[in-house]
């Protein structure tokens, strides 16, 4: 009987890569959050009679959703392929 030893190994660069690729899935869940709250938020004054248009910080931190989001599929994405 004969036992074989499969290892993978993760070296820093492949991981670094893995990482800096979920960071840049996760902008753009952010951005992509961002502009659909933006959109929404200008055809909705554009149908309100008053006309003006409120951003208030909640609108930039409520894309964080979105960054965390891409940022999971896309490192559980590499962490599989891994």
């Amino acid at each position: 009987m004969k036992a074989e030893f499969i290892s993978t190994s993760v070296t820093k660069s492949n991981l670094l890569y893995n990482i800096g690729q979920a960071i840049i899935a996760g902008f753009w869940g952010y951005f992509l959050f961002l502009g659909i709250l933006f959109i929404t938020k200008t055809v909705s004054s554009l149908m309100q009679t008053d006309g003006a248009i409120v951003y208030e910080a909640t609108d930039f931190i409520l894309p964080l959703i979105g960054f965390f989001l891409l940022f999971l599929i896309k490192m559980l994405e590499n962490y599989k392929d891994m």
